[in-house]
């Protein structure tokens, strides 16, 4: 009697929980809507041919942090080489402001992940298959998204 009592609650656990099928239809619909905002603000055509998220994982606010973090680090480095290779001074010293905007922004992004490191797990880290044209580039990858409960998409950077 003790264990039909347990199965019959794994039953009722499983069955109001939201299949994975849905979950993952739920965040192409919320990708496909920003893409064409972005789309539809820059003047772009947008054909997506494809979008198809194979796989997601719920992950907490710290999470974001380190990723938007991770950003910040390729931006650092991509003026940093910019810096080198710039002959006007006035390049130079637009690309240490950037340089230091971005680290002022990095150093931030880690104080903020030493407080959030117990945060709920409430956004979706999506692993998505997008197949697009938008003007006359074409774009066919496996891309990274993350996403609110109510399934907004949230640039990293």
């Amino acid at each position: 009697m003790k264990y039909l009592s347990l199965i019959v609650c794994y039953f009722f656990l499983f069955a109001c929980a939201p299949s994975k099928k849905k979950v993952c239809e739920k965040i192409d619909d919320g990708i496909r809507t920003y893409l064409e905002k972005v789309a539809s603000k820059q003047n772009k055509e947008l054909t997506i041919n494809q979008l198809t998220t194979i796989d997601f994982e719920m992950v907490g606010a710290g999470r974001l942090d380190t990723l938007i973090q991770q950003n910040y680090g390729k931006k650092i480095s991509r003026f940093l080489t910019l810096q080198k290779t710039a002959t006007n001074q006035a390049n130079v010293r637009a690309y240490q402001d950037s340089v230091n905007y971005y680290a002022k922004l990095d150093s931030l992004t880690t104080l903020q992940i030493t407080t959030r490191w117990r945060d709920p797990k409430v956004y979706y880290y999506s692993k998505t298959i997008v197949n697009m044209t938008t003007g006359d580039q074409k774009l066919v990858d496996t891309m990274r998204y993350a996403l609110d409960k109510s399934f907004k998409l949230m640039p990293l950077l």
